[in-house]
């Protein structure tokens, strides 16, 4: 009997402690009649139909949440909102950005360092263009904006601070996780510090993406993939990587300007050095079947070519921990990774030196 009481006691604080947030929406009448849902972390917990442009959401929570207000089958209508218990949240569909107001609470503060991040932004963006105007190289650009860049920063990483130990932090936190903490130690100090981390899904997916990089670094044994050769045919990494021959492999899309920059390098390194000891493939990822082909005969490319199609069973970029391409990665005769993020001259110079 003591233990149910005890039990009994739990519950009824836990529901005692439970209040509601509101979030009252505003969106053009276009939608009227549609579902629109409210997800909280990863998961609908509720949907609602447009009436008179607007909607209404009620839930009762523990604590502070990360929710997502998103037209059902529409990723293109859709707001953030930073839920605390007792909130009284309005988001405006019909206002470009979409505003989420809350009178004073976190939302009005994510807007206020906004506001901050856009004023500093458009000054430094203004400096540019008059240093750009005076005739100054990129570099010395670079050099003469640090300061107001790191000013710029600075909004983020105080907005965190201030708010580490509420959803704001963490919320800001996943913006510019993959800029300012792009190794895995480094996101996860911020997270062991920022309270709620843990439950924003972006912040979470960057881990995950950093933990695959770490993996697949410099010294470490290919990760096999699948995808097609241009024939149609059945193609994996594994039928070039790890069978006696250095392997240069470039990640691409033909829609990608840096991506077409290095094939030139690319098509050159095969002909100097392409043989028994070396070869470049080509990995064709988040592309169109058709441009990829396409591509081949504009660019002149003359190496082989796995093609990735999109929402294929092997997420060729996601076993690597790619957030962007090009990505040229060198591997042994061995399999064992040589060195990633290659570019240009540096990546002629490693060649010639690996393959004599």
């Amino acid at each position: 009997m003591r233990f149910l009481s005890i039990l009994a006691l739990s519950v009824f604080a836990l529901t005692a402690t439970a209040q509601s947030y509101t979030i009252t929406g505003k969106i053009n009448e276009k939608y009227n009649g549609k579902e629109i849902s409210l997800i909280e972390q990863t998961d609908v917990v509720d949907k609602v139909v447009i009436e008179n442009g607007t909607f209404k959401f009620e839930r009762n929570i523990n604590d502070q949440t990360l929710s997502n207000v998103q037209i059902v089958g529409n990723k293109r209508v859709v707001a953030d909102v930073l839920a605390a218990p007792g909130a009284e949240i309005t988001v405006d569909f019909t206002t470009n950005p979409v505003t989420v107001t809350d009178n004073g609470g976190l939302n009005d503060k994510l807007i206020e360092m906004n506001n901050a991040v856009a004023v500093a932004g458009n000054a430094v963006n203004a400096k540019f263009q008059q240093l750009h105007a005076q005739g100054m190289s990129q570099k010395e650009i670079q050099e003469t904006l640090n300061s107001d860049i790191n000013a710029l920063y600075d909004i983020y990483r105080k907005t965190i601070e201030d708010n580490k130990d509420n959803m704001l932090g963490a919320y800001v936190l996943s913006v510019v996780a993959s800029e300012f903490y792009p190794t895995l130690g480094a996101l996860d100090t911020m997270i062991g510090k920022v309270k709620y981390s843990t439950k924003v899904p972006k912040i979470m997916v960057e881990r995950e993406n950093l933990l695959k990089a770490e993996a697949t670094q410099a010294g470490k044994m290919f990760i096999d993939f699948s995808g097609f050769a241009v024939d149609g045919t059945s193609a994996k990494l594994s039928d070039y990587v790890g069978k006696g021959k250095y392997v240069l492999v470039d990640f691409w899309a033909s829609w990608c300007g840096p991506c077409k920059a290095e094939i030139p390098n690319l098509i050159e390194l095969q002909n100097k050095f392409g043989g028994d000891k070396f070869t470049v493939i080509g990995v064709n990822v988040w592309d169109e079947e058709s441009k990829f082909k396409a591509s081949l005969t504009a660019e002149g490319i003359n190496y082989p070519q796995i093609y990735v199609p999109v929402g294929n069973k092997d997420d060729a970029t996601a076993l690597y921990g790619i957030r962007g391409i090009p990505q040229i990665i060198l591997f042994g005769p061995d399999g064992i990774i040589v060195q990633r993020n290659l570019r240009g001259d540096a990546m002629k110079k490693l060649i010639e030196e690996k393959v004599k």
